[in-house]
């Protein structure tokens, strides 16, 4: 397969990736952004959908007003 870095366009910074038996997982800093912390999922490490966020409610991320 043939793929280009980076593989996720954009600010995606401080990857972790983990695998669940076919299945890989991604999330990336998401730093002062809300809702924060987004989830991408793929089966080839190349292919990647976001499929959510890890922090959905303003109470689990603080920011300065």
């Amino acid at each position: 397969m043939k793929y280009v870095n980076p593989v996720i366009r954009g600010f995606y910074p401080d990857p972790s990736i983990c695998r669940v038996n076919e299945d890989y997982y991604l999330v990336n800093s998401s730093f002062g952004y809300f809702p924060g912390v987004p989830i991408f999922h793929s089966r080839d490490l190349i292919n990647w959908n976001q499929i959510g966020h890890c922090l959905t409610r303003e109470s689990q991320l603080k920011l300065p007003a």
